[in-house]
């Protein structure tokens, strides 16, 4: 196993449990004190975990920001059911923007080429997945500069986005609760925001270890967004607080019977 994808396991075991101890992830992982250790190290200084003597405790409400590749494996499965139930809410002739986080390149996958649909994106990487399929959709991908999660940012992004008007546009955040929706980072804030003056139809994807999280920067109250699609590791009190804010709430789960 590379050292990837054992932290984002360490990550998600700390999550469930609030903890993990040098020891347990030595037999777990077969690895010594020292990789583990280092680990451990990498994680505390990103902010994803707190170290503690012999292990590492959950640091509630980060502001942490992984890489982009790193952060595409986390969460996957709940990605991709979020990613399917989206792709069912876009209608054949609908304007659609799609952002470039991580559940915006799952959902560029799943989008069926033969769906007649006018997608723009801020991400290279959704673009080529959608102009790959040859099908009915046209693909447009606005200008500035590009970063390297191949997402384009900057003064041109936001003069060629504030010409369009969209249908629907397909939005990502950092963490999300009944107060609000909350960010990182000023772009995919920005980006977000003026989808709200741009787009008839709002669509927050959002898996559930974004709930109850708060960031940084603060992006919009949440009744701004019509639609939720989230999963079902998000709290059901938090669920019933949810249904009150936003007029659609889409709740996914493993048995493919999705709560609406």
């Amino acid at each position: 196993m590379n050292s990837v994808r054992r932290r984002n396991e360490i990550i998600m075991e700390v999550r469930r449990a609030g903890s993990v101890s040098v020891d347990e992830l030595i037999v777990t992982y077969g690895v010594s004190v020292e990789t583990i250790r280092r680990d451990l190290r990498i994680l505390d200084e990103k902010g994803i975990v707190r170290r503690t003597y012999g292990g590492a405790v959950k640091r509630e409400q980060t502001t942490w920001d992984m890489p982009y590749y790193e952060r595409m494996q986390l969460n996957l499965e709940r990605k991709e059911a979020i990613a399917r139930e989206a792709v069912l809410l876009l209608e054949e002739g609908d304007s659609v923007f799609v952002d470039g986080n991580t559940t915006g390149l799952v959902l560029s996958r799943l989008i069926p080429g033969d769906k007649n649909l006018t997608i723009v994106t801020n991400s290279a990487m959704v673009a080529l997945n959608l102009v790959q399929k040859k099908g009915k959709l046209n693909v447009y991908m606005v200008g500035g500069e590009v970063g390297e999660d191949g997402m384009t940012f900057g003064y041109k992004l936001h003069c060629e986005l504030r010409q369009y008007r969209f249908d629907k546009a397909l939005f990502s955040c950092m963490g999300f609760g009944t107060q609000g929706i909350y960010y990182s980072k000023w772009e995919p804030l920005q980006i977000a925001q003026m989808m709200v003056e741009q787009s008839n139809h709002l669509i927050l994807m959002a898996d559930s270890s974004k709930a109850n999280r708060s960031g940084f920067l603060f992006g919009m109250e949440l009744n701004r967004v019509q639609t939720l699609v989230t999963d079902e590791g998000t709290p059901h009190d938090m669920r019933d607080s949810l249904r009150e804010t936003v007029r659609n709430l889409i709740v996914t789960s493993s048995d493919d019977q999705s709560e609406r």
